[in-house]
């Protein structure tokens, strides 16, 4: 088994108030074929500022292609360093010793939410830290979108070159999931709305992640802490909801001869997903389709691989996912899942944290998932659980194994 993942140390504090189930801002995108050639293609969401930068390659950040100016990078820059301050500085902090306090004054338990937000949106540190991420987070992406739309022609361009490539499978007729269509995470047009929607998430995550994952650290790390099928080898290894495909590449660099695929319904991200495995070398396979009906064979698969998937889909969505992963992984092969700690005792103002952060930052489903049995949804489709060790300290690990 491999070492533990080294980055259990880090602490993302999850972000802030309001159930946002509105479609993305400017209509609904399209229902599957979203391409660079689309109607539509290029504009964006809702109006942002337009910093125009000139069309220009400034090579590579580790995995992340650098943006087309200085003055782009320190827009965004500033946003991390912000991020920084907030959540491994005092703000975030002062905010839980305050609300801890409060809580506990009061009386208050982790299972009763109303009563928790009731006395945890009254303190002015909860207040400050909600509305700072709020804006910080708006001001991302409006710096991420910015900065791309400067260079949108170049970088469409450069999407399409590989348009036809035997590695990269798109579905024109995939109908798409109504529970994809919103500004997740705030992203305006979330993961469906623009063409370019996966340079942009490369470079607003890289800002939440604090600059720490531009070379895929956190990725790397995650799948170096995978454990492996009870017997035989690794042929064929997945990564489901792949997204812009940074575990898929790390689970090439850990599997070099096996066969590795990156699924997800995201046509916009698997197209960047595609471009940036090439850019690094790695013979990544990608298919765009749904979790749900993922089209590969019984058995198929000895080793899959999810990160922050179960929490951005409903939970009657999560009951038909991990049915399908159960039917395509082959008996010994193992589902290793990274995601929020759904099940794990919670302190009260740590509940609060991700109530805010399904509230007001593009979450709409994550309450979903932590209020129902996943644990029970794995089980009754076959696996058996063995428990892995927290990563950043608010991921949760699971390794699910198929019986022989």
């Amino acid at each position: 088994m491999p070492a533990p993942c080294p980055m259990t140390q880090w602490s993302f504090t999850c972000r802030p108030p309001k159930k946002s189930r509105q479609r993305p801002r400017g209509g609904t995108p399209s229902s599957g074929g979203y391409t660079p050639d689309s109607p539509g293609a290029g504009k964006c969401r809702r109006p942002r500022r337009s910093h125009k930068e000139k069309e220009m390659d400034r090579g590579q950040l580790g995995g992340l292609s650098r943006l087309p100016s200085l003055d782009a990078e320190q827009r965004l820059g500033f946003a991390l360093s912000l991020r920084t301050m907030i959540t491994a500085g005092g703000v975030s902090a002062k905010s839980r010793a305050a609300g801890s306090a409060a809580l506990k004054e009061a009386g208050i338990q982790a299972d009763d939410v109303e009563a928790i937000c009731r006395v945890m949106d009254r303190i002015p540190d909860t207040q400050i830290r909600n509305r700072m991420l709020r804006s910080l987070q708006e001001m991302t992406w409006d710096s991420a979108f910015s900065a791309v739309d400067g260079d949108r022609e170049r970088l469409e361009r450069d999407l399409r070159a590989d348009s036809d490539d035997s590695l990269l499978e798109l579905d024109p007729a995939l109908e798409m999931p109504d529970y994809i269509q919103f500004d997740f995470h705030l992203q305006p047009g979330g993961y469906v709305g623009d063409a370019l929607a996966g340079e942009v998430y490369h470079h607003g995550t890289n800002a939440f992640y604090m600059g720490f994952n531009a070379g895929d650290m956190v990725h790397n790390g995650l799948v170096a802490c995978g454990q492996e099928p009870s017997s035989g080898g690794v042929e064929r290894a997945l990564d489901m909801a792949t997204g812009i495909g940074q575990c898929a590449t790390a689970l090439k660099q850990r599997y070099a001869d096996a066969e590795v695929w990156g699924l997800d319904p995201s046509e916009p991200l698997l197209r960047y997903a595609h471009k940036r495995a090439r850019g690094m070398g790695l013979p990544v396979r990608f298919k765009q389709a749904r979790g749900e009906a993922t089209g590969f064979d019984d058995d198929h698969f000895d080793v899959i691989n999810s990160y922050i998937l179960f929490h951005e889909i409903p939970f009657s969505a999560t009951e038909k996912v991990v049915h399908e992963i159960y039917r395509i992984l082959r008996p010994g092969g193992v589902f290793n899942i990274y995601d929020f700690p759904v099940g794990d005792p919670m302190s009260p103002e740590s509940r609060y944290m991700f109530e805010m952060d399904h509230r007001d930052n593009g979450e709409p489903w994550s309450i979903d998932l932590m209020e129902n049995d996943f644990d029970g949804v794995l089980t009754s489709a076959g696996f058996e659980i063995t428990p892995g060790p927290r990563q950043f300290l608010v991921v949760k690990t699971w390794h699910c194994h198929k019986p022989l």
